[in-house]
């Protein structure tokens, strides 16, 4: 029998405990994932940085990295007018013992399964000359595939971003990009992810999931813990609520 491993990708968690217990629960009945890609913005906007850090660094099965909220939150680059009280706050929530563990999580990550080389990555490098933090990706911003491909490096057949909150599958000229999409903000009660399984024989099986979840608590999380910004947060980022 062939051996293959089981990844679940994920993105854009934003602090929603809700949708990532969900999340959790539907991969325990229905895929028993080995490996958890995680791509980033997963601790801040929503009303639960600090279960939400907990659950990913308490689960070994979580690889991750950090996005651009993560990076702002860390001061590594400028943060957006008018957030710094919900940056306070989260950062309050976190404590600095979870702060120090997101600073040491790296904006990229490589990694090599069944002879594929995965690049992890929240939209693109941030060092790129003339790309701000707050860039969407190339293709969003009608660019051409090579030019979107250009982000990339060559060397790796399978890039894995986030960041935009759409899911996104693209084959060309030997690479494959997957957007997992959103696990809390898709301005739907539902969470997206993607699951991958790859064989020892190099096949990949792809499936794209949208589920329902249960948001009935999640507009008095932000009441009740008085997260700066709220209204403005609920308004635009979960209008169904």
């Amino acid at each position: 029998m062939e051996n293959s491993l089981k990844i679940a990708i994920i993105s854009d968690i934003h602090a929603n405990k809700y949708a990532l217990e969900e999340f959790l629960n539907y991969i325990e009945e229905n895929f028993n994932a080995d490996k958890i890609l995680n791509l980033g913005d997963f601790v801040h906007i929503g009303p639960h940085p600090k279960e939400v850090a907990k659950i990913i660094f308490n689960d070994i099965r979580f690889e991750n990295i950090i996005g651009n909220n993560e990076m702002i939150l860390l001061g590594r680059h400028e943060q957006n007018k008018g957030a710094e009280l919900h940056i306070k706050w989260t950062k309050d929530q976190l404590g600095d013992k979870l702060l120090k563990e997101i600073q040491n999580i790296p904006i990229s990550k490589t990694l090599t399964i069944e002879g594929q080389k995965i690049l992890m990555i929240h939209s693109h490098f941030y060092d790129t000359p003339g790309r701000s933090i707050q860039d969407n990706l190339l293709l969003y911003e009608g660019k051409t595939l090579n030019e979107f491909l250009d982000d990339y490096p060559k060397e790796v057949s399978i890039v894995l971003v986030g960041h935009s909150h759409e899911q996104l599958y693209i084959s060309w000229k030997g690479k494959i990009i997957i957007n997992p999409g959103s696990i809390s903000i898709t301005w739907k009660p539902k969470i997206s992810f993607c699951l991958m399984e790859i064989n020892s024989s190099n096949n990949i099986n792809l499936e794209f999931k949208n589920i329902p979840y249960d948001t009935s608590k999640l507009k008095d999380d932000y009441k009740l813990r008085d997260v700066p910004e709220k209204d403005f947060i609920i308004k635009y980022f979960y209008p169904f609520l």
